[in-house]
């Protein structure tokens, strides 16, 4: 019977604008789900039934007939697809410093029971263990942790900055102390009075650290001697006599009052433990401490001898004691920092992002995270700025969701007289075979 046509397009409406509906009420349900982004449902028309071909013109030139339009009914709509939105939701500050938010494209790597997943939610925190991990379902972070040496310790670089493995893992953020740092550098700066009297001494110290962070006191003594423009070096350690090179025992400047030599001299490891006594190894002997008096190209950068008061001072050294973990910050690139009670920053792990040729490819797993699917394409591991310069990782931060209620409730008018104007056609439908079975008395 043909009015079954127009029955079966006001179903096929009924159950479309439903699908509908329910991706809508999902938008509205998780307006504060943190990362969350909206979707939208689009329609596609169903089937036509043809009730006449087209026919092409025919023998115009004699007076033939005309073409004539194919005649087509339609039987409905269906859901054509659900589209998801990745446009970029506002930033919220939660002052959590492992909360972490994404600004551009991207995804954070979760790594749960060997499944990969991934995540636009940086809610995190850390388990009993130290590894960071989604605070929703306990899936690992993943990212690369910082190398260590066959005895466990942190590899340096030549800054003295931890070096980071770049294998990716699970992020885990164990390292609780900083460990101590043998003094390396020293460097001095001021003016020694050019008015001196053969004799006269000018001091300065400085604590400098050993091996294992004991603290020791550096001081250097300038005696003004007889040649004009020199000075006599000595020096000590814990008021111990301490051994300095040779080339050190005579500080001179030039006429305009800059470093003439020595611009820098090492003291030997060997020469600190000395000072301390002959069994001592506080100190690495491999080790010397290079002590600057002046840079090369910028002699006035550190010691000058000009009229005036004597002003000369150790202002700078490279070694520190142990430190405990006092707080932790993460940078833009994704980078792990600790802060320790020693006034040291380390590296301590950089979190991995991972984008996608076509994320509306990605399959929704629940707890706001994603898996690969055919379309979707594999995933490409980088780091935030670095790798990828458009996407910035922001510590403290969470991303809100990108769900406008003012476009969710303008849409559930519009489907809402969609609906109803659907189950007016299956009513008037209804009414049509009323009349038609009433035919017949």
């Amino acid at each position: 019977m043909a009015l079954l046509r127009s029955l079966t397009a006001g179903t096929s409406s009924l159950k479309a604008h439903q699908q509908r509906l329910d991706v809508i009420s999902n938008n509205i349900a998780n307006v504060n789900t943190t990362g969350y982004k909206s979707s939208e449902a689009s329609f596609a028309e169903q089937f036509s039934q043809s009730l006449a071909l087209g026919v092409a013109p025919s023998n115009i030139s004699a007076g033939g007939n005309g073409g004539m339009n194919p005649i087509q009914i339609g039987l409905g709509v269906k859901l054509g697809a659900v589209r998801t939105d990745f446009t970029q939701g506002s930033i919220r500050t939660t002052n959590r410093a492992l909360d972490l938010g994404l600004s551009g494209d991207g995804f954070f790597a979760l790594e749960q029971n060997g499944q990969d997943l991934y995540t636009r939610s940086g809610a995190f925190s850390l388990d009993r263990s130290g590894n960071l991990v989604d605070s929703n379902t306990g899936a690992f972070v993943q990212g690369y942790n910082f190398k260590k040496d066959v005895n466990g310790r942190p590899v340096k670089d030549s800054s003295g900055n931890n070096v980071l493995e770049r294998e990716l893992t699970h992020v885990n953020l164990n390292l609780s102390q900083s460990n101590p740092r043998q003094t390396e550098q020293v460097k001095l700066a001021g003016n020694l009075n050019a008015s001196m009297l053969t004799g006269e001494t000018a001091q300065t110290s400085i604590t400098i650290y050993d091996n294992i962070g004991n603290s020791h006191v550096l001081q250097m003594t300038f005696t003004k001697s007889a040649t004009a423009n020199q000075y006599a070096l000595t020096g000590t350690l814990d008021g111990n006599a301490l051994t300095l090179p040779s080339a050190a025992g005579t500080v001179s400047f030039n006429a305009d009052g800059s470093m003439n030599t020595p611009l820098n001299f090492n003291v030997t490891g060997t020469n600190l433990n000395a000072a301390l006594g002959a069994s001592s190894t506080a100190f690495d002997s491999t080790k010397n401490i290079a002590v600057t008096l002046a840079q090369a190209g910028n002699l006035f950068s550190g010691l000058t001898q000009y009229a005036g008061q004597n002003s000369v001072t150790a202002y700078e050294q490279d070694g520190y004691t142990a430190g405990n973990l006092s707080r932790v910050s993460v940078d833009k690139t994704g980078r792990v920092i600790g802060a320790f009670t020693n006034g040291q920053s380390e590296v301590l792990a950089q979190v991995a992002v991972a984008k996608f040729v076509n994320p509306g490819g990605l399959v929704k797993e629940g707890n706001n995270t994603y898996s690969v699917s055919p379309n979707s394409g594999l995933p490409n591991i980088g780091t935030a700025t670095e790798i990828f310069p458009s996407t910035a990782m922001l510590g403290g931060s969470l991303e809100e969701s990108n769900v406008d209620l003012t476009e969710q409730f303008t849409d559930l008018i519009s489907t809402q007289r969609a609906f109803e104007a659907a189950s007016r056609t299956i009513t008037i439908s209804d009414q049509f075979l009323q009349e038609i079975n009433q035919l017949k008395r």
